[in-house]
């Protein structure tokens, strides 16, 4: 029988093999590196875009932080205006405090009684004056109760001179201002 020697056609055939293992590990490192360059362009496109839309970002909240600036100080001025709209009412609505009050006194002043002393301060009536009498004293303290203006009438003391009796009336004035 024939002997046939395979071993170099054996040796060739692993050659072949190990090339061709060779080239495709060279290709499959090369694809790789190809990949991850690729993925790396695309990472750092993505990272500028997104660095782009920060900034657009960041001015449009710039934008935004200088008129909500000016609207705080819109709003501070329109509060302003509104206490003092508030304060204008309360001062017209109260304008007719003090001609109503003077316009009760006046009315209510009996004879025989002289007012020395009107006092208005801080929303408080303070009335002194000179009767001939304490009734006098006591018929002025009824009339001034019938007063729309005036609360809380009160006779402080009352002093027996030679020249009359000397009173001291306090009061509360309603809807006055501060």
């Amino acid at each position: 029988m024939m002997r046939l020697n395979l071993l170099p056609w054996r040796e060739r055939q692993r050659r072949s093999m190990l090339r061709r293992f060779q080239w495709m590990l060279l290709g499959s490192a090369i694809l790789a590196l190809c990949c991850v360059m690729l993925i790396d362009q695309l990472a750092r496109q993505r990272a500028q875009q997104q660095a782009t839309s920060n900034a657009s970002h960041q001015s449009a909240l710039a934008l935004l932080g200088k008129q909500l600036e000016q609207h705080t100080d819109v709003r501070a001025d329109h509060d302003a205006t509104q206490a003092q709209v508030a304060a204008l009412a309360r001062l017209r609505a109260d304008q007719g405090v003090l001609p109503a009050l003077l316009a009760d006194v006046e009315a209510a002043l009996p004879a025989g009684l002289q007012l020395t002393e009107l006092t208005l301060a801080h929303g408080r009536l303070h009335v002194t004056g000179v009767a001939a009498s304490g009734a006098v004293v006591a018929q002025f303290m009824r009339d001034l109760e019938r007063s729309a203006v005036l609360q809380g009438l009160a006779l402080k003391h009352v002093k027996h001179l030679p020249s009359g009796d000397e009173f001291v009336l306090t009061a509360r004035v309603s809807a006055f201002w501060s």
